[in-house]
C-alpha cells in the first residue's frame, strides 16, 4: 500500500509538470480508484455542467467554482467506483436503451431547445449519450442489487396518501396540437389554408412545421398550464377543435389546436397509487444507493492528483 501511493505521488508530481505538453489533456490522471484511472475528460463532462448550471455571479467566485471541482472529480471517482461493481456483476446497458432516452428527451424539447441546452452545457451529443448510460446503469444495478430493499408495502403507500390530500389534486390538461415555422407570415398563410379546407391540420404540420413533433402530425400530447413554454398557455382559452392565430415565442411561430379537455380533479387512491410507489421508492432507492456508494469509497483505494487538481482554472 504505501509503495503503491509513494509511486503514485511521484507520478502525480511528474503529471504536473508535463500536462501542458501533453497533446490529449483529457488522458490526464487526476486521480485513481482500485487501481483505475479517473482521467480529466471524466471530470470535466461532469466539471462544465455543472458551471453551466450557475448564474454569472457564481460562475465568477472562487468559493464556487472550488466548491464545484471537488463535486466534479468526487462524481467522476464514483462513476468509476460503479462501472467497477457493473463489470463485477455482469450488468450493462444495451445502445438500444441509450438510443431510446435520448429520444425522449429529445421530444420533450421545443424546435431548436435540444441544441440550445446542448450549446448551454458546453457538451455534446457524445458527452450526453455517456451521462445517459451512467444513469441507466446505477438504475440498473438499483434495481438489481436492491430490490428488496426498496420494495413499497401497500400500508406505507396509503399513509402517504392519506397525509398528502393536496398533491393529489390534479390540474386541467388539454391535449394540444402545434404547427411551428419561421415567420408570421407563413403562419397566416397556413391557418388560412386550414380555416379553407385546403390542408387538414395535421397534413399541414408533417409537411411544413419545424418542430420535431411534426412526425406525429404536431402531437404534444396533454399538458397542464405553466408545464411547458409560456406561448402554449394561451392554448387553454382555446375551444375544442379551433384553431390559434399565431402566436410568438423564441422558438418561432405557433399555431396551435385543441383537440381534448380534462377538468381539474381530485385523484382518487388508486389513481394516485402508481405514482406514489414510484416516487417512494424512489427515494429508497436513492438512499440506499447512496449508502451503498459511501461504503465502496469507504472500503476502496482512492488517490487524488492533487497538484493538477488545484492547477484546474
Amino acid at each position: 500500500m504505501r509503495l503503491y501511493y509513494f509511486l503514485f505521488c511521484l507520478f502525480s508530481l511528474w503529471l504536473s509538470g508535463c500536462t501542458s505538453k501533453v497533446e490529449d489533456k483529457n488522458k490526464a490522471i487526476l486521480a485513481t480508484a482500485n487501481g483505475d484511472p479517473v482521467y480529466y475528460g471524466d471530470f470535466a463532462g461532469v466539471y462544465q455542467q455543472l458551471k453551466a448550471e450557475q448564474d454569472d455571479i457564481s460562475q465568477k467566485n472562487p468559493k464556487v467554482i472550488e466548491q464545484l471541482k471537488t463535486r466534479a472529480l468526487n462524481e467522476a471517482i464514483i462513476l468509476t467506483v460503479v462501472r467497477q461493481e457493473s463489470v463485477k456483476h455482469q450488468l450493462r446497458v444495451s445502445k438500444e436503451r441509450v438510443e431510446s432516452r435520448l429520444v425522449n428527451w429529445k421530444d420533450g424539447y421545443p424546435p431548436g431547445g435540444f441544441e440550445e441546452m446542448i450549446k448551454k452545457q458546453n457538451t455534446t451529443e457524445a458527452q450526453l449519450k455517456q451521462r445517459i448510460e451512467d444513469q441507466l446503469l446505477i438504475e440498473k444495478i438499483t434495481e438489481s442489487l436492491f430490490a428488496n430493499e426498496t420494495l413499497v408495502p401497500d400500508e406505507e403507500v396509503k399513509t402517504y396518501f392519506n397525509h398528502h390530500e393536496k398533491e393529489f389534486i390534479e390540474p386541467e390538461r388539454i391535449h394540444v396540437f402545434q404547427i411551428v415555422v419561421p415567420t408570421k407570415e407563413e403562419a397566416d398563410k397556413i391557418r388560412q389554408e386550414i380555416l379553407t379546407g385546403k390542408t387538414s391540420f395535421e397534413s399541414a404540420a408533417r409537411a411544413r412545421s419545424m418542430s420535431p413533433d411534426s412526425i406525429k402530425g404536431g402531437d404534444l400530447g396533454f399538458f397542464a398550464k405553466n408545464e411547458k413554454i409560456e406561448a402554449f398557455n394561451e392554448a387553454f382559452n382555446l375551444k375544442i377543435n379551433t384553431l390559434s392565430k399565431p402566436i410568438k415565442s423564441r422558438y418561432g411561430v405557433h399555431l396551435l389546436k385543441v383537440v381534448e379537455k380534462k377538468p381539474s380533479k381530485r385523484l382518487s387512491f388508486n389513481e394516485a397509487k402508481a405514482e406514489i410507489v414510484k416516487s417512494l421508492k424512489r427515494e429508497k432507492e436513492g438512499r440506499v444507493y447512496k449508502e451503498w456508494v459511501s461504503k465502496l469509497l469507504k472500503d476502496g483505494e482512492i488517490y487524488r492528483n492533487e497538484s493538477l487538481f488545484n492547477s484546474i482554472m
